[in-house]
This record gives structure tokens, sequence and C-alpha cells, in this order.
């Protein structure tokens, strides 16, 4: 018999495993053919001919058997036009549309591999995604050709001519069916490959499998059917699709339960979002925190109106800090808002707020069935009771397999007994809801993306007048944390922060710009060479302070 503490907490004193107190879905038997778009389109249809997909900005939709019938046509054109087979690596390179959906289930019903890309990238960094994963196939806009051309051997393929054929050419025909997959497509084998930043400063490929996001996506459609949330829900995506959060939600979830997704194409905009939730009934609307704070800015419901049908907005990619909760409780007062976590490496969510009560959350929910957990002491290794803080680690169905031709940092990553090792500093309350307390990685998280310091402090240390330097994080209200380099210059020199913000204008995407920099004597660094990132942020809230006072 289960201890009381365990049917609320989830934790096992025998193991020192959390387990979700959740009901456990049966996952699918995984047939020797079943791929993400096979389990997908072989679910029963909602009894009502809603549209799985809308694009806000047109008003074009796709119903479920449209979307079926597009990935079939687009499917078969990938593999007699352009000689698409599988485990051929094909790098999307796109922003948020109608069609990322329909492209990403294609490639993976062939049997091949989807990699996405941030058009924001810049072509060098590019170029190392390219080289790390050979892609045979880039398929992207006309607008972002100049950065991808001439990478590959192979010709661009422009998604606008590409969807155009599609819709038009009658001589089109159907000859691969998404729920049919090639013999040679198996549940283990690569599907998706997306790219994390490490602390090392070099982006990792993370390997999931149709395995891994089958099961996240029957786990999520199970949980939000199971709290009340379905069919007839309406999301709304400000997210972007190349990422797992967003990918994982309205590409695997949303599409599993058989609910509608409006596509909010463009950069995020409070006021769009809510005439967007105004005209189409949305009910939730997953986010980032930074889409929090300049939601609340205005002081009020952006745009003015009616948003009745909003019931819940959920933030994940960071912690949401506590004034920024309690001022979106104010602007939006009949909106639930909820937080959950996931990695690019657990192919999506791993806790949920589903099923705790209240309006505002400030822990990350809990954990979702057939995920385990542990909180393990960062010194000793061993397993931590309730409400004591040490690093999260996670074990489960949706775990990735490994990071691409890297078994070091695999090794690293993921323990010989599974657990995932997450770098994140947590503990687990005896109601099973889980709070991140600090980041024992170092990364740096800039509007929920993410930044490499290696990376950054790589590029700098090439400027002729910097002697050392560390890029660290610095707190920022809109963007959650900014790059901030901590420079010390060469005997003599003059450099300002000016020149050092426009010797890294062009070299690195625009989330992963410096944005701020102190000038130091020396950088803090422990005896084997590490920099101590901790101090740097020390010393920049003491500078802060002054120079605050100092405008006082």
């Amino acid at each position: 018999m289960l201890s009381e503490e365990y049917a609320t907490s989830g934790y096992r004193t025998s193991t020192g495993v959390y387990h979700s107190i959740l009901p456990s879905p049966s996952l699918p038997l995984l047939s020797p053919a079943l791929t993400l778009p096979s389990y997908l389109f072989s679910l029963p249809l909602p009894s009502s001919p809603q549209p799985c997909f809308i694009d806000a900005s047109t008003g074009t939709s796709l119903t479920f058997p449209s979307l079926r019938h597009l990935v079939s046509l687009a499917a078969s054109s990938l593999r007699s036009h352009h000689g698409l087979k599988p485990r051929d690596v094909v790098l999307l390179v796109a922003p948020n549309s109608l069609y990322f959906p329909v492209l990403s289930l294609a490639v993976l019903s062939l049997g091949s591999v989807l990699s996405p890309a941030n058009p924001l990238l810049t072509r060098s960094e590019f170029e190392s995604q390219i080289q790390d994963c050979s892609p045979s196939l880039i398929v992207t806009t006309k607008t972002l050709s100049s950065k991808l051309i001439n990478l590959i051997p192979k010709p661009l393929l422009f998604i606008e001519d590409f969807i155009s054929d599609l819709l038009t050419n009658p001589t089109l025909t159907v000859e691969v069916s998404p729920n049919l997959p090639s013999e040679q497509t198996k549940p283990s084998d690569l599907a998706v490959l997306m790219y994390s930043s490490g602390t090392t400063g070099k982006s990792k490929g993370v390997i999931c499998t149709h395995a891994n996001l089958i099961s996240m996506a029957h786990v999520l459609s199970h949980v939000w059917a199971g709290t009340g949330i379905g069919t007839r829900d309406v999301y709304a995506c400000v997210l972007p699709l190349f990422h797992m959060f967003g990918f994982s939600v309205f590409v695997m979830g949303v599409l599993a339960m058989g609910a509608t997704s409006v596509i909010v194409p463009g950069r995020f905009s409070p006021d769009g979002l809510m005439e967007v939730v105004r005209r189409y009934g949305v009910t939730r609307v997953p986010v980032v925190p930074p889409m929090v704070v300049m939601m609340t800015r205005k002081g009020h419901v952006a745009g003015g109106g009616s948003v009745e049908s909003l019931k819940e907005v959920v933030s994940s990619g960071a912690p949401l800090g506590r004034e920024h909760m309690e001022r979106f409780a104010r602007c939006f007062p009949g909106v639930r808002l909820s937080q959950c976590y996931g990695l690019t490496e657990t192919s999506g969510p791993v806790t949920l707020c589903d099923g705790v009560e209240g309006r505002l959350h400030a822990s990350i929910g809990r954990i979702i069935p057939t995920m385990e957990a542990k909180i393990m002491d960062i010194s000793s290794g061993q397993s931590l009771a309730i409400n004591k803080i040490g690093e999260l680690c996670l074990r489960g169905p949706p775990v990735m397999q490994g990071y691409l031709k890297n078994k070091e940092a695999t090794s690293l990553a993921i323990d010989k007994e599974g657990w995932l090792h997450t770098g994140d500093l947590c503990y687990i309350d005896s109601h099973g809801c889980v709070y991140v307390v600090d980041r024992i990685k170092e990364l740096i998280k800039y509007k929920a993306y993410q930044v490499a310091p290696a990376e950054l402090e790589e590029i700098l240390s090439a400027h002729l007048e910097i002697q050392d330097v560390a890029v660290t994080s610095h707190p920022d209200e809109e963007a959650g944390e900014i790059p901030m380099a901590c420079v010390v210059r060469k005997a003599g020199s003059k450099i300002k922060e000016i020149d050092i913000i426009t010797f890294m204008q062009d070299k690195v995407a625009p989330y992963k710009k410096i944005r701020r920099v102190i000038f130091l004597e020396s950088i803090p660094r422990s005896p084997s060479g590490k920099i101590l990132r901790w101090r740097l942020r020390s010393r920049s809230s003491k500078q802060n302070k002054i120079e605050v006072q100092a405008r006082l």
C-alpha cells in the first residue's frame, strides 16, 4: 500500500524517485513502422468539421482531412521530384506559417529527418549546423535565401513555390500516405534533430526519435483532455515552431487532441494577439516570459474590448518573476497564468500545471504521466526528499537518445541509469509541484532563446584590444536576461562599450548580441581557470545599483 505522502507528492521513499500523480495513459503500441505522422493521422477525427490550423494573417485554414491530404501530396512530391529518402536530413528554415506543420509532417512521413533552424541565425551559424548534420535538402523562403544559397550542392527548395505547385498542379498524385510509412522506418529511428546550445559554446544536435515524439504527443493530449481541455479549445500559436516548445505543443499535442491552432505569423504583438483572441475565440495561449511582460506593460487588456474566451496563458522557457505574475493578474483578472517546463532533450514539456488549483502558479507544475524525476544532491549525487533543493533529473519515454556525433556530451547529460541531468536547481513540494530555484548551467536565456557564453567569448577574444573576457547574464525586464561582456582591456587600450557592441553586430544572430559591457581589472577564475560567473553577476549587480543611484 502506498503512503499518503506518495499519493499527494508522487515521492517514493524507498527509491528516491518522484512519479506523476496524474492518471497515466497506456502508451500507443509501437508497431514496427509507426511514425509520428502515422500515429497522428490514425487518431479519431473530431466530431465537428473544425479546422486544425488557421492562418491568422489570411484566414486560410486546414481541416484535419485536408491537412492529411496536403501532407501526402507534399511527401509524394518530396520523394518523386526532390529525391528525398528515409534517413535523409532536411534543414527547414522558415518563420511560422500554415505550411510549417505540413512540411514537417511530410518529411517525417517519408522516414526522413527534420532539422528545423532559427531563421535569425547567421550564414556562418547555418554552415556550422550543416557541417554537423549534412542535410540533403534545405527548405526555406525566398527572403532567407541569401543566408543559405550554395551551402549544399542541391538547390534551395522555396516554400512559396513548392506549396503553390501542390495546390495548383492537377498532375500531382498522392503516392505516399502519412499513416502508411515505409517499412524502412522504425519508431526507434531519428525523427527530429533540433540544436540546443551548450556551455561549450557549440550547439549540439538533439536526437529525438519517432517513439520520443509519439509518447510526448500522446501524453499531452491525454493530460489536456483529462483536465477539461478538449477538441473545442482554440490555441493561439505565437511561439516559434522551429523551437521544441512550439513544435511539441502545436505539431504534436494540440494536433493529437484534435483541437484548433491559430498560427500568428510575424513579430509578437500584444495588440495583435488580443485581436486574434477576439476574432477566433482563443482559449489558451502558450508563451515565453518576455511575452507575458509585454502583455502587462500597458497596464490593461491590450487593444481594449472583451477577451472572455481566453481561459489560460501558459508560460515556459524561463521562470516568471512574482512581480510580472501579479501584474498579469491585475491586467487579466479572468485568465489563469500557469507555467510548464521542458527541454529540447525531453521532446517538449515534462511538467504541467493542469490539475493544480489556483489562478497564478509560481511552480512549474507537476511531472507528466510516464515521466520520473529525482532531485539529486549536486555534491553527493544522492536522491533528496520533499522540499530539498538539488539538481532536477528526468527519465521517461520522451527523453532524447543523445547528442549527434557527441558521445562525451551524451554521457555527461544522461547517466548510466538513464537519468537526464537538466542542470537546473529545483525542489518538489508535498503536492508534487516542482519549483525552479536557479540554474547550474551557464546558459543565458534571452527571450527564452539559449545563448552560450563560451561562443561569444571565443569571438570577443579575437579583438585586438581585449586582454581577457567573460560573458554572463544581466537581468532585463523585457528579455529576462541579456548577454553582458566583462572585458579586461589590453595595456594602453581605450576601447569603449559601443566599440565592443559594434564589433559583435554582424557576427552572431540578433538574440546573441552583446547588449551591455563592463570593464574590469581581471576576470575572476577558479584555480583550474574556470570563470566564476556568479562573481561577475555580483559585480554587475553592484555596478547597476551605483548607476541607478547616480541617475537619482
